[in-house]
């Protein structure tokens, strides 16, 4: 666990704290291990801050400015291995959050005073890309990206984090699959499905998230090629509600 600030002298130890500034308090456990250390000024955290497990693995590390974080921040989950690293101004989220699992990045999102702002990233364990999400004053707003292994997926509006406009999903190679209008985060519109020339082979209309009729086909070159779609389009009302 690194130092956060020099011991204090017994002569400093022996005079208040009021007086002295900041002084730096350390936690130890029932077996006398050092598990934290905060540095403090008039009684509440100013400086850096740092939690650890008695044999020195890291928890928690952050600096704070008269008791709001303040600067950099670390959290470690389990201990020793980085699960958030984060910049903070007035206790706030402020710059760019990178998230990790097992050691990875899995995340890196923009912050704006504690709120979202800018584009989200997700990162599968093998580095690529799986969403890119467009957020404004913390709400997703306008087109997000879904990949898989590098391929996009879907593309869905968003207007204040709901549904709003055409929602655009592809198969693995690419090609469009399927496009679904939104109205307010309901289905409301013409959804079309696609061969894998992209021809329109299906329609079906909706109204407030209700469908108004059976799937129709359209210009179907082979009878009954419907039934053979992808298993995406098979399972389109499961999981298209956003």
């Amino acid at each position: 666990m690194t130092d956060l600030a020099p011991n204090r002298s017994p002569l400093a130890s022996a005079t208040p704290p009021e007086a002295q500034g900041r002084v730096v308090v350390e936690q130890r456990d029932a077996k006398g291990a050092i598990v934290g250390r905060d540095a403090l000024l008039n009684g509440v955290p100013h400086g850096p801050m740092a939690r650890c497990t008695p044999d020195g693995e890291p928890t928690f590390e952050a600096h704070y400015a008269h008791g709001a974080l303040s600067g950099a921040m670390r959290a470690y989950d389990p201990p020793g291995v980085l699960v958030k690293e984060a910049h903070y101004v007035d206790g706030k989220e402020h710059g760019v959050t990178t998230l990790y699992q097992d050691g990875r990045v899995a995340a890196r999102q923009a912050y704006v005073a504690g709120v979202l702002q800018g584009e989200s990233v997700s990162y599968a364990p093998s580095g690529q890309v799986t969403s890119r999400l467009p957020y404004r004053a913390g709400k997703l707003e306008g087109e997000a990206v879904f990949l898989h292994e590098g391929v996009v997926v879907r593309r869905a509006c968003y207007r204040t984090s709901v549904l709003e406009g055409e929602t655009r999903e592809y198969a693995a190679d690419g090609t469009l699959v399927q496009s679904l209008p939104y109205h307010a985060g309901l289905l409301h519109g013409t959804a079309r499905r696609f061969d894998p020339d992209e021809r329109v082979m299906a329609e079906r209309r909706y109204v407030n998230g209700k469908p108004q009729e059976v799937w129709r086909e359209i210009d179907t070159p082979v009878a009954g090629q419907a039934a053979g779609l992808p298993k995406i389009v098979s399972n389109f009302e499961k999981w298209v509600k956003g």
